[in-house]
């Protein structure tokens, strides 16, 4: 912050208002301000030997400040994705909303939004690309590049289209995958859609394929100021360095934690693994089918990584040897609804919902799990809004189930109305084969509140899903109704 700032900050604080609303005048998309700035500022550990302003000159940046803003404006909370703080990115000049600072280094402008023909979508995957190797920053749709005016999007294309989908496009095209949260935003009346990119963790984000003209196969781009074009070696070598950095520290801190005793070492030619409390020893026939699974929070500082052990153990002490099994294997969508038929009472039930905000899935099974975790549903949708996700459509999705919002009831006519029908008289009979799945899992999904023995819908369900484990498309399509059905019958039973 610049000593007039500062002096500002002090004046508003000195007239008690409140640090979160002080921190909201200073707070931009171009230069995110941390909250804790302000009370340093008011400890008087921060700009210490700064005078505050004085009333008029406090009154005279306060209407600046509003002149700037648009309708309705409200306090930001800060992170990058936030409607006001994309607003934050616009001003007014000359009777014309436009980008503040123009096309930059975090700030792109497209006149409109096209997702198919993948060709139409080259570009914005490029300054994708270049945005997550570097600071991160904005697409912005409904501007015009030449003029940086916010004219709005003309079409619905882009609300319309599921983050999902250009997901999809992102996974195909670049990897890593960077992280992309989908915002629509309205400026002075205009419709304005963005994507907001991410920095990746772990640049540099290469193209995997040529797309048309604009992406180069094996490519690594780079967001320079106004531009994005392939890496020169200096950015390179400053991406290589900072992984050097982390990579070390990483492994120190790791170390550190091995000496102190709360971490243990496994040794990869004997399979003894030894730490201060104990130790273990894994059968040198199973460590070569040892899996090492990346997994958030679920046992250190809450949001590190961690990795978790998963395969056949054998325990070790001074006396005797047990065969001992770790129950949880990787989550997968499969596995979810699965064991929600069956009935299968689980080692870790939260995961089985954290794993939900890293898949495409929308609907898998919550409530069954959420039980067995003994935990309410408004924390469970806290939890997941705190954890950044590989799939933040399906976080939301499942966060807005927790919260009452979407249902997986879904009525649908003919077949499966005609089965409906038959089930409220008492009538249920398993589904013959193939031919039969689909109907039978639609019907499901449009089951009555009302509706007697709900349980007996789960083995018939699953004996559809292992017929449907086919790649080609149809078997994807029973699949995903076997899922929805799953959920409307986990809903009725548990919610």
């Amino acid at each position: 912050m610049t000593d007039e700032e500062i002096g500002l900050a002090k004046a508003m604080l000195a007239d008690g208002i409140k640090n979160d609303a002080v921190h909201f005048y200073f707070n931009r998309a171009d230069r995110l301000l941390s909250p804790g700035r302000i009370t340093q500022i008011k400890q008087g550990k921060y700009g210490a030997a700064v005078p505050a302003a004085s009333r008029a000159e406090v009154d005279a940046f306060v209407a600046d400040w509003k002149s700037r803003q648009p309708a309705g404006a409200v306090p930001t909370t800060g992170h990058p994705a936030d409607a006001e703080t994309i607003a934050a990115l616009f001003e007014v000049v000359g009777g014309s909303w436009k980008v503040r600072l123009g096309e930059t280094d975090k700030a792109e402008c497209k006149l409109n939004f096209r997702l198919a023909p993948l060709d139409r979508f080259a570009g914005v995957i490029k300054t994708i690309a270049g945005f997550a190797n570097n600071k991160g920053g904005y697409v912005l749709f409904g501007v015009r590049d030449e003029t940086l005016i916010a004219e709005g999007l003309q079409e619905t294309l882009f609300t319309d289209t599921d983050p999902a989908e250009i997901n999809r496009a992102l996974v195909g095209s670049l990897d890593p995958v960077p992280h992309v949260t989908k915002v629509t935003v309205a400026i002075a009346g205009a419709e304005i859609g963005v994507l907001y990119v991410e920095p990746h963790e772990h640049a540099p984000v290469v193209a995997l394929k040529g797309i048309g003209n604009i992406v180069s196969e094996g490519a690594i781009y780079y967001r320079y100021v106004g531009e994005t074009r392939q890496i020169k070696p200096g950015e390179l070598r400053q991406i290589i360095a900072i992984r050097e950095q982390r990579a070390v520290a990483e492994f120190s801190q790791r170390m550190m934690r091995v000496a102190g005793g709360t971490e243990a070492t496994l040794n990869l030619d004997t399979g003894a693994v030894t730490g201060k409390a104990g130790a273990f020893l894994i059968d040198r026939d199973l460590l070569p089918t040892l899996q090492f699974i990346r997994e958030g929070d679920f046992s250190e500082a809450k949001g590190a990584p961690a990795l978790r052990l998963v395969g056949d153990v054998e325990a070790v002490d001074q006396q005797e040897r047990d065969r001992i099994r770790v129950i949880r294997d990787a989550v997968t969508p499969d596995a979810v609804v699965r064991n929600f038929l069956r009935d299968e009472v689980v080692a870790h039930p939260g995961q089985y919902l954290h794993a939900q905000a890293h898949g495409a899935n929308k609907w898998l099974p919550i409530w069954y799990y959420l039980r067995q975790a003994n935990v309410e549903p408004e924390v469970m949708a806290a939890e997941l809004q705190e954890r950044v996700a590989t799939h933040p459509s399906s976080r939301d999705a499942v966060v807005r189930r927790l919260q009452g919002g979407d249902s997986a009831f879904k009525d649908h006519p003919g077949r499966p109305a005609q089965l409906r029908e038959a089930f409220a008289r008492g009538e249920v009979v398993a589904p013959a084969g193939v031919a039969d799945d689909l109907a039978f899992a639609n019907a499901v999904m449009g089951l009555p509140a009302a509706q007697s023995n709900i349980a007996q819908f789960k083995p018939l369900l699953l004996a559809c899903l292992d017929r449907a484990q086919g790649h080609d498309q149809r078997s994807g399509l029973r699949r995903s109704a076997i899922y929805r059905a799953a959920c409307r019958v986990d809903e009725l039973l548990h919610r």
